[in-house]
């Protein structure tokens, strides 16, 4: 079966919040389509599938209680709040199709895909290199997935070195040395996950309600602050910080709290509030109602 795909790996200088602040490191992403938007899978296994939530949402069911059916079967509400088709280049049609053709491929056609996926990756490391240009790789982009276990080879690319975001906390400490990942904390993270956390020594990534406005001109630009560290529910306290700085995870130092703006519509952000996906305790000086629903993330 033939997809319209231009190539796996796009630049990261497409992506606002990932070339924001990336001084450092050029990135090359994979942008696979959120949760099950693509209708052939769920690419983020801890999320309450797209599709479910927006079946709620239009039944008429309340918020508040969409987020309990998501706590009750163990998942996040996060793929109701995503900002990946609400915000930046996410919003286009041709964007999104892309990324669903992209997505159709993978699924329905695994092995061609990461032949694929392991040979444009050392084609655009060697383009780099030539070009003296220091290149990372952010795979899951808009996605969770296990990389590490379905394309071992692209780890023995030659240069090759990556960093994601997961809500998976097995997979920590488990994946290959130049594969870096920040556990990302949600609605949906339970004691066992914390165990993994502090028993791999990973960092961890939390979505503060705080303002995120980086675009105009540089003094109407507004960046809410981030409170001096965080303590999780096993009582650790994390030092935290400004994660959108820059969004190459490989430059972080050990033991940290990645802080996160909320981002995506106004209808993304009020369900990041609403799920305790976004945690509204602290919230940078701006005025933030929390609602009843809201637990320690």
């Amino acid at each position: 079966m033939a997809y319209n795909i231009a190539k796996i790996w796009q630049p990261g200088s497409g992506n606002a919040k990932i070339a924001h602040g990336n001084k450092w490191l050029s990135v090359m992403t994979l942008s696979l389509s959120a949760s099950d938007s693509a209708g052939v899978g769920n690419t983020c296994p801890i999320a309450l599938p797209y599709s479910e939530v927006m079946s709620l949402i239009e039944s008429g069911m309340p918020m508040a209680e969409i987020a309990e059916v998501a706590k009750e079967k163990g998942k996040s509400f996060c793929s109701g709040a995503c900002c990946v088709n609400a915000s930046g280049r996410g919003r286009m049609e041709n964007v999104q199709g892309v990324r669903a053709n992209l997505t159709r491929w993978f699924f329905e056609d695994r092995g061609s895909f990461v032949s694929h996926m392991v040979e444009d990756a050392g084609k655009m490391l060697l383009s780099a290199q030539k070009r003296g240009i220091e290149l990372v790789a952010r795979p899951n982009t808009n996605s969770d997935e296990p990389w590490e276990t379905i394309a071992p080879d692209l780890f023995l690319v030659p240069g090759f070195s990556a960093y994601d975001y997961t809500k998976l906390s097995k997979r920590l400490g488990k994946t290959p040395a130049n594969y870096h990942l920040t556990y990302s904390v949600s609605d949906a993270t339970s004691e066992k996950d914390w165990q993994n956390v502090h028993n791999s020594g990973s960092n961890i990534a939390v979505v503060f309600d705080v303002e995120w406005q980086p675009n105009g001109s540089e003094s109407a630009r507004k960046y809410g602050v981030f409170p001096a560290d965080w303590t999780d529910p096993t009582g650790y306290r994390w030092p935290v910080i400004d994660g959108d700085a820059y969004d190459a995870r490989v430059l972080d130092p050990k033991k940290v709290c990645v802080g996160l703006r909320l981002k995506g519509g106004i209808d993304g952000r009020e369900l990041a509030r609403c799920s305790g996906f976004a945690d509204c305790r602290f919230s940078g000086g701006l005025s933030v109602s929390m609602h009843p629903s809201l637990t320690i993330l």
